[in-house]
């Protein structure tokens, strides 16, 4: 007689609020707070990296290791050939028995993983110093920024951004992007829960330490041919607000994702090198503050 058995996807988001693995199917000898289905041939879970993430060398004498990406981006290093393997959203490979392997990942990568069978053989390898310095390296994101180009990819995803201009003594501030080089105004995309102006807000204080108040709206932004690469595979098409802000307290200072920050005379912006979707937004501050225009 046939029989389903369901793992709803509320159940298994909830149980990876607080860790980053949890089993689907198994011999598991230990619990957890997630019901999964019980199996000694298999071995199947969900692994999740909120933040960036490390594991320390370690192999499976006998089990081999199947995974499939589901978003990310991740990086294996082979400890016996030295061969470093990279792996983004979509891709699936497999780890052969008897591999050492040292892995670290992004933020907001997830893995489906299978193991096969589901013994516990997990063998912790000390890492020297070259491996430890390599996990200390955090997995950085390269984006390519591509405005009205014949040779931009595709576009495979959409996230609601904001972005905010924020002026003091006729300077505006700008961060210099790490993953880039290019510099930008301050802001990133909305979260679940936010409004697009708290998403303003919370990405300005996230990125400079300040406090800021938004005042008005400079320009909304959804040109489908402009268009962000990122190297974990991700093709995002633009969808940005750019706010005018005003600071209300705070000192400045700059998070990881950027190298350096600082107020630049509203005559000077032409000068910094910026990606051309950023230079129409800086054009449109300067057109906002001398004499009131907005993009819609």
């Amino acid at each position: 007689m046939g029989q389903f058995k369901l793992i709803k996807n509320l159940s298994v988001r909830q149980s990876l609020e607080n860790t980053t693995r949890q089993y689907l199917v198994g011999n598991l000898k230990k619990p957890q707070i997630l019901d999964f289905i019980k199996n000694e041939d298999v071995e199947i879970g969900i692994t999740s990296y909120k933040d960036y993430n490390s594991e320390l060398p370690h192999k499976h004498n006998v089990a081999v290791e199947y995974q499939y990406m589901i978003s990310g981006r991740t990086q294996y290093l082979d400890l016996d050939t030295g061969e470093t393997h990279e792996f983004i959203k979509g891709d699936f490979f497999a780890i052969c028995s008897g591999t050492t392997y040292a892995q670290r990942s992004k933020p907001g990568t997830e893995i489906l993983f299978i193991k096969v069978p589901s013994i516990n053989d997990k063998q912790i390898v000390e890492p020297d110093s070259t491996v430890e310095k390599w996990l200390s390296e955090k997995l950085r994101t390269v984006r390519k920024d591509y405005y009205h180009s014949s040779d931009a990819p595709k576009a495979n995803s959409i996230h609601p951004a904001a972005a905010v201009a924020l002026i003091s003594d006729n300077k505006l501030l700008m961060l210099k992007r790490r993953d880039s080089g290019n510099w930008t105004m301050p802001g990133g995309t909305m979260e679940f829960g936010e409004s697009l102006k708290d998403c303003a807000v919370r990405e300005v204080l996230e990125e400079t330490g300040l406090n800021i108040e938004i005042r008005d709206i400079i320009g909304i932004y959804t040109d489908p041919k402009i268009v962000v690469e990122y190297s974990d595979g991700e093709v995002r098409q633009e969808f940005s607000t750019l706010y005018y802000g005003t600071v209300k307290n705070g000192k400045e200072h700059i998070d990881d994702e950027s190298t350096e920050y600082k107020w630049v005379d509203l005559a000077e912006l032409p000068n910094l090198p910026m990606a051309d979707s950023q230079r129409i937004r800086v054009n449109d501050v300067i057109c906002f503050i001398n004499e009131g225009v907005r993009r819609i």
